[in-house]
């Protein structure tokens, strides 16, 4: 039963039995008082009847007992007069018009011989002997309605209504009241109570301006809900905390490249990041409650079981794992919570052959023959290797951390620097030949080459490489080798050079199918000029002739110089067309005067030309035949070209 309904019975129940004592007692009171008084004002009418008719009842005079007792009659509600003698026989008889009274019964008689009056259903029954000198001479007994009393009931019945209504108001009020004062607060505290046992407190507020001991309770219960929404909005912050730290923590150990597992000191798997599943190509299925010396398989697997067992705090110990040939990096920490062990791995393998590969790199730094400058984009010197060392006659530490420009005071580089930058910034490189002198004086010829090497792309630094090659003994070999193919006087091939090339062509037009050419020249009138000038006028004259075969032929030609006035070219591509060009340009050119110490000399050439095939193969042969049609040119009369064709495969 609520409490609302345990308040409202009491106050029914009391209600209840305030209006029935109060109007029962009232009611029989106030129907007591009504029936008396009318007893009373009937005795009185009696009474006051008796003494006027004494006389007519003495006197056995009805008609006169008839006209007092009409008097009588006529008063309100009575119904009926009985006059009785001496001997209590009924001597007058009057009767009202209105409602016939019954005769009284004999329980009625009895209470009007012993009270004087009786109460029927409708009707009063009021009994009053007539006294004289002391003596009853008769009676009278008047019967009248009891519509007062019924009257005074109704008036009763009314008057209990009002009440009953004022009561019910009363109540109603009253529980109006009580609920408003006493039973809501309560009902609010019950339900906050509930609300909080429930976890539903978020907004708990009970509105309550009462002073009494129940606001007090409220006020409490009130501050008691400001400081619990307080800690819970503190403790909703401190979890909000935690967990952003804790998902920033997993977000930070799932980006660890390293690999991050939890043990148990017997190795299994308590937990493990996703970098361990990338290291060792597994998934979470087979990571999960697995043992971490099935993941790292060493030569030496009791150094991880010792780990292991003893718990032990390492920092770096390299493992190989046989498995798969990894390089490991391991480090170890204890952690305080169970006894697991935390390890962390990382796959060196690419680090460990980086490595290799830098220190490689670094002997061939440190060995090559080339000096090598490495430049900051302040122009400052950062690494040098030895071969510098002996170009500048200085030491690394004397280079490292100067300014180049100011260390390496080398004319030829430092005149060249702003093109070399304008090369670096558009091409990324440059590079090209210079001569320097070292520290002994001597004059180096050097290959240099620039590189750029960018660092960042954002900040558009970038570092400088210099590499200096040291041309001299390359130089020298290259004058030797020059001079071993090349005739001195006129800077021609000579026949060794024209042999070999002669050779390497034949092989390769075979596989090439590219037919070429051979000219042999011979010069007409040479010997005159030498014989009649001398040999610096034979000289000049050999000069002038290679000066203008070099013009009249493509850059791929080649044109030797065999002895004396004989000279010969080899055309390829070549083909009768091209072949027969050629040769008028040279007839053209070579037989121009030549104007030498005020004299004008002449020589005229004489031109052997064989059209070499793809199936020709003997060099020798291709030559004599080259030489023997500028034979047959010069019996023609010379100044003129021959040209002997391809030969057949047959004749071959």
């Amino acid at each position: 039963m609520s409490l609302r309904a345990k308040l409202i019975w009491p106050i029914l129940v009391f209600i209840t039995a305030i209006f029935v004592a109060s109007k029962g007692y009232t009611s029989y009171t106030a129907y007591q008082s009504s029936k008396h008084e009318l007893v009373e004002q009937t005795r009185k009418l009696i009474n006051n009847v008796s003494y006027s008719i004494k006389d007519a009842l003495t006197t056995k005079n009805k008609r006169k007992a008839q006209t007092i007792l009409a008097d009588l009659l006529e008063q309100p509600n009575v119904s009926r007069v009985k006059l009785y003698d001496r001997a209590n026989e009924p001597f007058v008889v009057l009767e009202g018009s209105g409602e016939s009274a019954p005769v009284p019964n004999q329980n009625e008689r009895s209470k009007l011989d012993a009270l004087g009056y009786a109460l029927s259903a409708k009707f009063l029954y009021v009994l009053e002997p007539i006294i004289h000198e002391g003596h009853v001479i008769g009676s009278i007994r008047v019967t009248l309605s009891h519509v007062p009393i019924i009257n005074a009931q109704h008036s009763f019945l009314k008057d209990a209504g009002v009440l009953l209504l004022i009561l019910a108001a009363g109540g109603i009020i009253f529980y109006i009241t009580i609920d408003r004062i006493i039973l809501r607060p309560l009902l609010d505290l019950n339900g906050a109570i509930q609300d909080v046992t429930f976890g539903n407190a978020s907004h708990v507020q009970i509105r309550h301006h009462s002073k009494d001991e129940l606001g007090e309770v409220i006020h409490a219960f009130n501050r008691m809900m400001t400081k619990l929404r307080k800690r819970e909005k503190q403790r909703q912050h401190s979890l909000a905390t935690l967990e952003q730290k804790r998902a920033f923590s997993e977000e930070v150990i799932e980006s660890i490249q390293y690999a991050l597992v939890i043990t148990d000191n017997l190795g299994t798997i308590i937990h493990s990041n996703a970098a361990t599943q990338h290291i060792f190509q597994k998934t979470p299925e087979t990571l999960e409650n697995a043992n971490i010396r099935d993941l790292i398989k060493t030569k030496m697997p009791n150094e991880l079981s010792q780990i292991l067992s003893r718990c032990l705090e390492c920092d770096d110990i390299h493992l190989q794992n046989i498995d798969n040939e990894q390089q490991l990096s391991l480090t170890t920490r204890r952690l305080s919570n169970h006894g697991y062990l935390l390890f962390a791995i990382q796959d060196i393998t690419e680090i460990e052959e980086a490595m290799n590969r830098q220190r490689v790199a670094g002997r061939v730094f440190e060995a090559s023959q080339d000096g090598l400058i490495v430049l900051n984009h302040k122009g400052v010197i950062t690494m040098v290797n030895p071969a510098v060392t002996k170009l500048v006659g200085l030491e690394i530490d004397q280079l490292v951390g100067q300014s180049f420009i100011q260390t390496i005071r080398w004319r030829k580089l430092q005149e060249m620097m702003p093109s070399i930058i304008e090369s670096i910034e558009n091409y990324g490189v440059w590079q090209g030949e210079v001569i320097e002198q070292n520290h002994l004086g001597l004059l180096v010829p050097m290959f240099a080459r620039v590189n750029r090497i960018v660092k960042c792309e954002d900040n558009g630094f970038y570092d400088l490489v210099i590499i200096l090659t040291d041309l001299s003994n390359a130089k020298e070999m290259e004058r030797l080798e020059y001079l071993a193919h090349h005739d001195a006087l006129t800077g021609l091939a000579n026949r060794s050079k024209f042999h070999l090339e002669l050779e390497d062509l034949v092989q390769r037009s075979g596989y090439q199918r590219d037919e070429f050419a051979v000219l042999y020249l011979d010069l007409d009138g040479f010997k005159e000029i030498n014989d009649t000038y001398g040999h610096d006028a034979g000289d000049e004259v050999l000069k002038r002739v290679a000066d203008r075969l070099t013009s009249a032929t493509r850059h791929s030609d080649l044109i030797a110089r065999l002895s004396g006035d004989e000279f010969v070219m080899l055309v390829n591509p070549a083909n009768q067309k091209v072949v027969t060009r050629i040769a008028e340009q040279l007839l053209e050119n070579i037989c121009a005067p030549i104007e030498y110490k005020g004299n004008e000399l002449k020589v005229g050439v004489s031109i052997g030309v064989k059209l070499v095939g793809v199936n020709e193969r003997d060099a020798t042969r291709i030559l004599k035949s080259a030489d023997t049609a500028m034979y047959q040119a010069k019996k023609a009369g010379k100044g003129q070209a021959i040209l002997m064709g391809c030969e057949l495969q047959e004749t071959v």
